[in-house]
């Protein structure tokens, strides 16, 4: 029989008033804000930890590096946004690091992953682990300074991956690689690149409730048709409601 799906995570990544509804709790693009939130509190000022760059909210992914002008001394702006947020249009402003993630792939880790069954309603609970790889794309105009944004993120990641992992309820992040220093020449001048790669395992629960009168309703409205076979085609081919 089939259902209709609820999802539930406690414990894991909360939304805060004003956030999008869309994003729920432990789904991928909320796991990106949290890395998000993170790397800007690491890159963030702090006179005690000082580095040679800091974020700061007022820096737009339109902005380039000419029109941002700092007094003699003070750390250079990084532009810290998720890859999925920002066009290659716009990616004119460096040192910057992008989070974006990899496919997600659920788990099997018992039959069918359900979990149990409520008889009289016929409520039925699932549970999934996913692995979701994340990797930090750090982008600056010079070899070292690329290297250096990228070796300050990857050794954050794994100071702090047991912190993050009790604190957010994440099943396992992974240790971190630090990759390579390359250049990218597909733009209008040579810029270098590093990648921080690691992996997340989250818990995924969901429930779901019997449909069985929509699932009737479906079936009695395609039995009406002449021709099954033609009536899918044409819904396919968005000719019906």
């Amino acid at each position: 029989m089939g259902g209709i799906v609820e999802t539930f995570a406690p414990g894991v990544v909360r939304l805060k008033e004003g956030e999008s509804p869309d994003v729920a709790p432990a789904t991928p693009i909320a796991i990106v804000g949290l890395w998000l939130k993170a790397l800007r509190y690491r890159f963030n000022y702090n006179p005690r930890e000082p580095l040679p760059w800091v974020w700061l909210p007022d820096l737009r992914p339109e902005d380039t590096e000419n029109e941002i002008e700092l007094p003699e001394g003070t750390p250079r702006k990084i532009m810290i946004e998720a890859a999925l947020n920002v066009e290659k249009s716009q990616r004119n402003y460096r040192p910057a690091l992008y989070v974006g993630h990899g496919e997600v792939t659920p788990m099997k880790i018992m039959v069918d992953n359900r979990v149990g069954v409520h008889l009289p309603s016929d409520l039925r609970a699932y549970h999934s682990m996913a692995s979701m790889p994340m990797f930090f794309e750090c982008e600056a105009e010079n070899w070292g300074e690329s290297e250096l944004v990228a070796d300050t993120a990857w050794m954050f990641v794994l100071a702090t991956r047991d912190i993050f992992r009790q604190a957010f309820a994440l099943h396992e992040i992974t240790n971190p690689i630090l990759g390579r220093t390359q250049p990218d020449t597909s733009g209008d001048k040579e810029i270098w690149k590093t990648m921080v790669n690691f992996n997340i395992q989250f818990d995924l629960r969901w429930v779901t409730r019997p449909i069985a009168p929509l699932l009737r309703e479906i079936a009695l409205e395609i039995s009406q048709e002449e021709d099954g076979l033609t009536y899918y085609h044409r819904l396919a081919l968005r000719d019906i409601g």
